[in-house]
């Protein structure tokens, strides 16, 4: 009779969990979730399994990237994200490994998917919304925010959070949702009310519901599993799903080089099978299932995915530098618009017109941004570790006329604000 025992140690980055020493089974995984939604679904496998010794490497999409091309680097068998470019990304440079039973997610999640089926399997799904704090709203005597323009509004200038989406995988396909939704010239005047609302941009998507918990913000944008995971611990959290939300499956892919494909298919089979899309739904993964269709059907919006790998790394750089690196100066500008007083007078208002049109422009039209070359220029930016210089002379100059239009948004509220 075999003797299994189990040992649970934390080392760095990584979580090692049960393991037999009469077999030399393996799993490595590669995710770019955090550790707290990941942990119920390895410790399932580990007890369904106790053969396979399991090691969990937590990493965000840019670094995993390097770490799955480095030489000398640990071999990764299952990669597990919900970042639809990233495993684009992985697809394109030859990094996935065909699946050794095709899975084909049901019909009314498949508009939301990759449609990698043979490279990719679908396990559950999130929603997109804006997570709030009870006590935060109603400290400061705000509403409950449901939409992107409640959040732009004045009424909730320096109450708001968001993650980069540089930075996370989720918030760029959110950002991508306005801009496909409302347009481009539309989409980005809303995107930079928002930022002149912003507290902070986080590097990371969990640290705007940890942030939002701890009421060092009102409101923030977040997937539906963060916002219920913080719900499951405090009582004071709220979360609305946004009209229209983005779809966000949860993906698994085997990588190319695993030394273990039997133990990543072992994986992907039990995530598939009721007892993993039993945990997949609990508190912790906090997943919709491949059997609850409700928050897929009541949405009318679908990722156009050409267009959303297209320009990826455009739009990415594009945020950066007119948002991120504008956003103390963004706020001040914003501030001042929100804060004038035209008394009804033709002028004033045309002068404050003038301020809302320039603070709300981003440095590139709609046609430019579908100029092959800076298409080219930026595609695949933020996967290498390297910068290009040429591109970076690019976002300089995005940079500079940023500033210049908010330095002149400033000017106009200067001169609407005179006696």
């Amino acid at each position: 009779m075999h003797l299994f025992f189990r040992r649970l140690a934390l080392l760095t980055g990584c979580v090692l969990l049960p393991f037999s020493t009469l077999q030399a089974a393996s799993l490595t995984v590669l995710t770019s979730f955090s550790e707290a939604p990941v942990k119920a679904v390895i410790e399932g496998f580990a007890e369904q399994y106790p053969g396979v010794r399991i090691e969990v490497i937590y990493r965000r999409t840019i670094p995993s990237l390097r770490l799955l091309t480095e030489t000398g680097a640990p071999k990764v068998d299952i990669i597990m994200s919900s970042s639809p470019t990233f495993f684009n990304t992985l697809d394109k440079a030859g990094l996935l490994a065909a699946l050794p039973n095709e899975t084909m997610p049901p019909k009314w999640l498949a508009p939301h998917t990759l449609g990698l089926g043979n490279k990719v399997a679908v396990v559950g799904y999130s929603s997109s919304g804006i997570m709030y704090n009870r006590h935060y709203l109603a400290k400061y005597q705000l509403p409950q925010p449901t939409t992107w323009q409640q959040l732009a509004s004045p009424l909730f200038m320096g109450h708001v959070m968001m993650s980069s989406p540089s930075q996370s995988g989720t918030t760029h396909m959110m950002v991508e949702s306005v801009l496909q939704q409302y347009g481009w010239q539309q989409g980005w005047a809303l995107l930079m009310r928002l930022g002149g609302n912003l507290s902070a941009i986080t590097a990371r998507s969990f640290g705007v519901s940890d942030g939002i918990s701890r009421g060092l913000a009102g409101a923030g944008l977040v997937i539906d599993s963060y916002a219920l995971n913080s719900q499951a611990r405090f009582d004071h959290v709220g979360f609305n799903i946004m009209p229209d939300s983005v779809i966000l499956p949860t993906y698994l892919g085997v990588a190319r080089h695993s030394t273990q494909p039997a133990s990543a298919a072992l994986f992907i089979q039990y995530l598939l099978s009721d007892r993993g899309q039993a945990i997949i739904a609990t508190p912790g993964m906090a997943k919709a299932t491949l059997s609850q269709p409700r928050l897929a059907r009541q949405t009318r919006y679908v990722t156009d995915k050409a267009l959303l790998y297209r320009r990826a790394g455009l739009l990415k750089a594009l945020f950066e530098q007119t948002i991120t690196q504008q956003l103390p100066r963004l706020k001040m500008t914003w501030q001042g618009i929100n804060g004038l007083n035209t008394h009804g007078e033709p002028w004033r208002v045309a002068l404050l017109e003038q301020a809302v049109a320039k603070a709300s422009t981003p440095p590139l039209s709609e046609q430019e941004v579908q100029d092959p070359a800076l298409l080219a220029l930026f595609d695949g930016l933020y996967d290498r570790e390297q910068g290009n210089p040429q591109a970076e002379r690019v976002m300089h100059q995005w940079r500079q006329a940023t500033e210049a239009r908010l330095h002149e948004a400033q000017r106009l509220v200067e001169q609407a604000a005179r006696p």
